[in-house]
């Protein structure tokens, strides 16, 4: 036992010395080989490195100048950095202010706070987008880096220097660019948790506000204060002047800080006004330098009075509208300045006892809109309210009842007495709810009449001024080409019923605004449109249905704009061929077809179901359709191969007319009795088709005259033709013809023939010529015979009525 363990004790020892001997004679052996390795085989070791070690290096000096022009270009944080700090301040503004007052807060105050938070949430969630994407940029980039400098080859040692130089410089460039990527990334991921932080707390502040904006209206119809003639001074903290300064200086804050974020929409709105305003004031220069601009300009009322005043009310009117959901005090502030532009257009035009009447709504106007912005309710606000609206209710009966005009040279617009009425409704409940304690039903239902009453009127005088606008765009340019394709009238008079449709929205819009029913309103309707509907086993939506056939409706409206404008109905009795219309015909097919396709890709009907849709079309059209396809298919061989045109004179199925407009279905030709005959597209195909105008306008136009049989014929001939050689509407080539038709019982029957340039006074021509042939012979002594002999037809057979309208 001692000696095994002797001899455990020792042999450890042992190894470690025959380990130590070993790699002592390994080393040796491999030294002794190193040296006898020739020069030449190190040099071929090296030489077959360097190509890749050189690429290695463009690569790498590439990538890293990159990597450090997109750190110190694309990451740039500093616009993010030196906005937060307000953003910041924002935030915990709006925390603090609801954390002390948010149980005095009102629909207003709430409703413009979530505005503005919102639009500071949209922000937010901008830079933790773009920080995010930094931060993934930034991270991949720094492994790359470091994946480069832990590559072998830059530790080589190389013989040639300038080699050796570049493997140094990638070296200290890296380490260099690592560690700006470490500090850049620290900074962006400091940024970006700042940016979460704020914008978690926003999320939760607007849902704080959202369930204290609930809480309000469920509990709207409840008594909040006492009946007015019970409440007290002393129950009220503040007083109503005091208040009003406040909410003024905080409706300030809110417009300033809400017009910050919204430098676009006013570029484009302040473009649009410069643009009408540019437009309106070239075209009142161009009338008035005209000799009778005085009459020309009596149908205007507004526009003559001030274009600079009329644009400025008409921007202050669609202005808001451009905004998805402002803060009421912004509109209200719009609404003053439209008000006051108003009052301007529409003073001289009101009645002694209007001007009265507009007086006290102006008035009525800025104590609501007040009272709209205050954050608490006051002793004097709620008497303040209760008079107010005792008058505006004295004001609508008493414009209701009035049955004298209340405008001068103005018609009165059909909606106006309903406009009252809703307004005097909406005063009575206000002033209810107010005696009954409910103050928040009584200052909505009140800023509600006012408002929608102001801007009904607004909306009058708006659609009277665009009306305006295209007025005196025909008057400008009556005389121009472009005026021969449109006719301003008939689009004045179109005009009428889109600008009334708009005007009702625009009212129906700002009324959901005015009672805080807007967002409930908009979500209901995507509620609506959004949620999924199954039809056996069809699933859709109605916003696809929707989508579907509002882009089938604006196929339709642009196909008719282009009928419209470029159709020619201004001169249905124009003498010129335009080939214009088949063009058009086409355009409004390619519209239908792309309108088309475009809703089917647009409302997401798979192929499959459009597939099922031509198969159903097909069926169809093999049962009752045939004849109105027929029509359809032969429009666009009208269109391709052009037999007629409009402005042609044409002759098919025994009428006679010219070509008025060439249609996808149908065409029309006007007979020149006042007429439109509608000509299925097919008759024109399949019926014998007589076109006098194809080639040119020519028309050759033939009389019959009765000489007696003692005349002098040749001399008779000779005063004939050189009378019609005279005539400058004959044409010269091919000269008149003056030919001895027959015999007569008692005279000889001379038959003229001449052409003229334009068949459409073919007639006058011939009356005229007669006439002064008939003048000629008689002052030569020459007497047509009592009887003149038998006149017969001419040789291409005409219908007598037809005829006679176009000769």
């Amino acid at each position: 036992m001692l000696i095994i363990d002797y001899d455990k004790k020792n042999i450890r020892p042992l190894i470690a010395v025959a380990v130590g001997i070993l790699f002592t004679i390994q080393a040796v052996f491999s030294q002794s080989l190193q040296k006898e390795l020739p020069d030449s085989a190190k040099q071929i070791v090296n030489d077959s490195l360097l190509p890749n070690l050189v690429i290695k290096v463009a690569m790498y000096t590439a990538a890293i100048d990159h990597t450090d022009f997109l750190i110190r270009r694309k990451f740039n944080i500093t616009s993010i950095s030196l906005n937060m700090p307000e953003i910041e301040k924002k935030v915990k503004d709006f925390k603090l202010r609801l954390v002390k007052n948010g149980s005095h807060l009102n629909l207003r105050s709430l409703n413009s706070g979530e505005i503005i938070l919102k639009e500071i949430l949209d922000d937010l969630s901008s830079y933790q987008r773009i920080l995010t994407n930094f931060s993934n940029e930034l991270t991949q980039s720094n492994k790359e880096v470091i994946k480069i400098l832990q590559d072998p080859a830059l530790k080589l040692q190389v013989a040639d220097s300038v080699l050796q130089e570049q493997l140094d410089d990638i070296r200290t460039e890296g380490f260099s660019l690592d560690s700006l990527q470490q500090k850049t990334l620290y900074r962006v991921n400091f940024l970006r948790n700042k940016v979460s932080v704020n914008l978690l707390e926003a999320t939760d502040i607007i849902s704080d506000m959202r369930y204290l904006t609930i809480s309000l209206k469920l509990g709207i119809w409840n008594r909040e204060e006492a009946p007015l003639f019970i409440a007290k001074q002393h129950e009220y903290k503040h007083q109503f002047g005091e208040i009003a300064t406040n909410a003024l200086l905080r409706s300030a804050k809110i417009i300033t800080i809400y017009l910050n974020e919204k430098w676009n929409v006013l570029t484009i709105g302040l473009s649009v006004f410069i643009f009408i305003f540019s437009w309106s004031f070239l075209n009142m220069g161009l009338i008035k330098k005209q000799p009778n601009a005085t009459a020309i300009l009596e149908p205007t009322h507004f526009l003559c009075r001030s274009v600079l005043a009329g644009c400025l009310m008409a921007l202050f009117t669609y202005l808001p509208f451009f905004f998805a959901n402002p803060p009421m005090s912004l509109l209200h502030g719009v609404e003053l300045f439209r008000l006051l532009l108003l009052i301007f257009l529409i003073y001289p035009y009101l009645t002694k006892q209007s001007k009265i009447i507009w007086a006290v709504l102006c008035v009525l106007w800025l104590y609501y809109a007040m009272d709209d912005l205050l954050l608490e309710s006051a002793f004097g606000e709620r008497w303040g309210l209760f008079f107010a609206g005792i008058l505006l209710a004295t004001v609508s009966i008493k414009i209701i009842l009035n049955k004298k005009p209340n405008l001068i040279n103005i018609p009165e617009s059909p909606a106006s007495k309903a406009m009252f009425v809703f307004t005097l409704t909406q005063a009575a409940l206000s002033i209810f709810f107010n005696l009954t304690g409910r103050v928040t039903l009584a200052k909505i239902l009140g800023v509600s009449a006012i408002q929608c009453l102001m801007l009904g009127i607004s909306l009058k005088v708006f659609c009277a001024m665009v009306l305006e606008t295209i007025y005196l765009q025909s008057e400008a340019y009556h005389n121009s080409r472009f005026s021969d394709f449109i006719n301003f009238n008939t689009l004045q008079a179109r005009f009428v019923r889109v600008l009334w449709i708009l005007a009702s929205f625009v009212w129906v819009v700002s009324l959901a605004r005015n009672l805080t029913l807007y967002e409930t309103l908009m979500q209901a309707i995507s509620s609506f449109f959004d949620a999924t509907r199954t039809i056996g086993n069809m699933v859709f939506t109605i916003q696809s249905v929707a989508i579907f056939i509002f882009i089938i409706w604006l196929s339709s409206v642009l196909s008719g704009g282009i009928n419209f404008f470029f159709g020619n109905e201004k001169s249905n009795n124009t003498s010129k061929r335009n080939r214009l219309g088949s063009m058009m015909l086409l355009i409004r097919l390619a519209i239908w077809i792309l309108g088309f396709f475009i809703a089917v890709a647009a409302a997401g009907i798979p192929i499959d179901k459009l597939s099922i849709m031509i198969g159903a079309l097909g069926v169809g059209i093999g049962f009752g359709l045939q004849n109105i396809v027929n029509n359809l298919v032969s429009g666009v061989i009208l269109a391709f191969e052009r037999p007629i045109q409009v402005g042609d004179l044409i002759e098919v199925g025994g009428k006679m007319g010219v070509v008025k407009e060439i249609g996808v279905r149908s065409s029309k030709i006007n007979n020149n009795e006042g007429a439109d005959i509608i000509v299925p597209n097919g008759d024109l195909l399949s019926q014998h088709l007589i076109n006098w105008t194809m080639q040119d306008r020519n028309k050759q136009v033939e009389f019959m005259i009765g000489m007696p049989y003692d005349t002098d014929i040749n001399n008779v001939r000779k005063i004939i033709r050189d009378t019609l050689s005279g005539n400058e509407k004959i044409m010269p080539t091919p000269g008149p013809a003056v030919l001895v038709k027959q015999f007569g019982d008692r005279a000889i029957d001379l038959r003229i023939l001449f052409w003229v340039n334009d068949l459409s006074e073919a007639g006058s021509i011939r009356s005229n010529a007669m006439i002064e042939i008939y003048e000629k012979l008689t002052a030569a002594g020459i007497h047509p015979p009592l009887y003149n002999g038998l006149l017969t037809d001419t040789a291409t057979k005409q219908p007598e009525t037809e005829k006679n309208n176009f000769e």
